[in-house]
């Protein structure tokens, strides 16, 4: 059996206290370590400069590696970077602000449209054949909105999706998140459903990724859906 590289992204500003990162824990804890090289993230430990939008001045100079990876030796994005081009299985984990995922989830997606610009932009696949899934938790309804926010963005980058690719727990308005730890430590329904998504994600990747008869998914698309308006002075193809 293939040893599948399994990723967990944390994406709480608040990274090991949080119950964002917990849950994520909790569920690569429980997946099998036979067969599984597994691995989380947590993005507030590492030191990330928003994205300067290059793209916004010509669709070009947004390139992979990022122009910021490139100039700045003291910004840690080539950590994400690497450990989604090596994994099999991408899990981001983000809390609900507002309706919406989190600031830091928001700030690696601007850096990780370098992905998505090479396939679109410079015809350049560079993620393809990996599993993504989505582990959502806050208060106030709104996971819906931000599931379907992260798979608009994560399949335009090229991840491919099982059903049921997201799990998500809302708890009541209150926001009392540090009362929530002992809720979801022992309920083991709130666990049950995080656990799921990465047993589910892992499932589908074997099922997907590699068969019994040893044939290896290797399927990429360049991306058309784009058109842009040319002139003299910004010509981009």
């Amino acid at each position: 059996m293939k040893t599948l590289k399994i990723l967990g992204v944390c994406t709480s500003t608040r990274g090991k206290l949080s119950n964002t990162y917990h849950l994520l824990k909790t569920a690569f804890d429980h997946l099998s370590d036979e067969g599984l090289d597994k691995e989380i993230i947590v993005a507030s430990e590492l030191r990330l400069r928003p994205c300067d939008h290059h793209y916004s001045i010509n669709a070009k100079m947004c390139v992979h590696p990022c122009l910021i990876t490139r100039m700045d030796a003291e910004d840690e994005m080539k950590i994400i970077y690497d450990g989604i081009l090596a994994a099999d299985v991408v899990i981001f984990s983000t809390p609900i602000y507002w309706g919406n995922h989190s600031q830091l989830m928001q700030l690696i997606i601007e850096r990780l449209n370098s992905l998505e610009n090479a396939n679109s932009v410079h015809h350049e696949v560079i993620v393809k054949n990996k599993i993504g899934a989505f582990m959502i938790l806050g208060h106030e309804d709104g996971y819906q909105h931000v599931a379907g926010s992260l798979m608009n963005f994560f399949t335009e980058i090229g991840l491919i999706f099982p059903p049921q690719a997201y799990g998500a727990w809302v708890g009541e308005s209150d926001e009392d998140t540090l009362a929530d730890r002992n809720r979801i430590e022992n309920d083991p329904d709130i666990k049950d459903v995080f656990i799921d998504v990465a047993q589910n994600a892992v499932n589908f990747a074997r099922s997907i990724l590699e068969c019994p008869c040893g044939h290896r998914l290797d399927y990429e698309h360049v991306s058309k859906k784009k058109v842009y308006s040319f002139n003299k002075t910004n010509k981009i193809a």
